[in-house]
């Protein structure tokens, strides 16, 4: 037997024992409400065998969508929260015309105002120093059941030096970071109804940046600016207002590895004051039992909804061991798939209520041979 798959074995005993001191813990502090705190150790995610990373999930009235990283964009739907949830057709109907491939990172799904529906999405340009270096694009369609038409004319965001048509929003080299490419795109609705696009430049240092979007939420409407700046990998920015304040849930770590987590800024300010604001551990590994809890879409609804990717193995059928890469060994594989969460929010900020559970793992059907 490999150390792996010893290793295997005694991870979930491990986490469970680190789980039940958690709740004990929490159950000090709590004491009656604690029966509404988290429940399910580890999650399950809403489906195990299709891949879908970078989430954003919206609701149209009717089921829920999912649109995550994949070729032209991955998606998936249902008429439930924590059943019934199918594959669809890529996101998008046709690569834009300015990009290298249709290889989508993290797609952003959005409202129009006009009640149709907006894409953002990042997909590798020429240019630019390397080939996953990417700009961001703006995608629409009339409703969700049908696939996104990019706007081929132009990226939304690029960076200066990419071979295509001047961007809507030009993000200028920056002394400090490195001549990359942007990632990571957010939409951010104000009170007012003023739109904003928060992104993410790639390398390290990380870079959160900014920009005001025109009223249809498909060109910038001025300069983008710096929001953060972070030695380390903080991405993902998702811009949340509650009890006052604005919330920056924001990704920070190795995507590949189970180390990676959701954390959250706060401030009083949208446009300043993150890159001094304190930050906080929202969910990891050691406190929801998923390998890598990242990607989180916030959705606006009662009860408050976060949605997250998580590492899943063959062969454990549930969360990836804690030494668990994507980076390291083809043949210990894993796939990123959707989580549910429940959210309260406090004076002292987002805090993680409970987990939904969705459907208990079944093997795949074997291959079917001939005589």
């Amino acid at each position: 037997m490999s150390g792996a798959l010893r290793g295997r074995r005694r991870g979930p005993a491990v986490t469970l024992s680190l789980w039940v001191l958690c709740l004990v813990v929490a159950g000090l502090g709590t004491g009656p409400a604690a029966a509404d705190e988290v429940v399910g150790f580890p999650p399950r995610p809403l489906f195990w065998e299709q891949p879908l990373a970078d989430p954003s999930v919206v609701h149209d009235g009717t089921r829920w969508f999912a649109a995550g990283t994949g070729w032209r964009g991955g998606t998936a739907s249902s008429a439930q929260e924590y059943a019934g949830w199918a594959p669809g057709a890529p996101l998008l109907d046709s690569r834009p015309l300015w990009a290298r491939n249709g290889d989508v990172w993290a797609p952003e799904l959005e409202r129009a105002a006009d009640g149709t529906w907006l894409a953002y999405y990042s997909i590798p340009v020429a240019g630019l120093p390397r080939t996953d270096d990417r700009c961001i694009g703006v995608a629409t369609a009339p409703d969700l059941a049908t696939p996104f038409t990019p706007l081929h004319t132009q990226p939304l965001v690029c960076p200066e030096g990419a071979a295509t048509a001047p961007a809507s929003d030009v993000v200028r080299h920056a002394p400090g970071l490195p001549t990359r490419g942007v990632i990571d795109p957010s939409s951010y609705v104000a009170a007012d109804g003023r739109r904003f696009l928060l992104y993410r430049t790639q390398g390290t240092p990380s870079s959160i940046r900014m920009v005001r979007l025109t009223a249809s939420g498909r060109r910038a409407a001025g300069p983008s600016r710096e929001l953060l700046r972070d030695p380390g990998v903080l991405e993902n920015p998702e811009m949340v207002d509650a009890r006052g304040w604005h919330h920056l849930l924001l990704s920070r770590g190795d995507f590949g590895r189970c180390g990676y987590r959701t954390v959250w800024r706060r401030s009083a300010s949208v446009r300043r004051g993150w890159e001094t604001a304190s930050e906080t551990v929202l969910l990891d590994r050691a406190g929801t039992g998923i390998c890598g809890p990242g990607g989180a879409d916030y959705v606006p609804m009662t009860p408050h909804r976060l949605f997250v990717h998580g590492w899943v193995c063959d062969g454990v059928n549930g969360p990836c061991e804690w030494s668990y890469s994507s980076h390291d060994d083809p043949l210990r594989r894993g796939r990123r798939v959707l989580y549910l969460a429940r959210l309260r929010w406090t004076a002292d900020g987002p805090v993680l209520a409970r987990f939904g559970q969705g459907p208990a793992w079944t093997p795949p059907p074997e291959p079917v041979t001939g005589p």
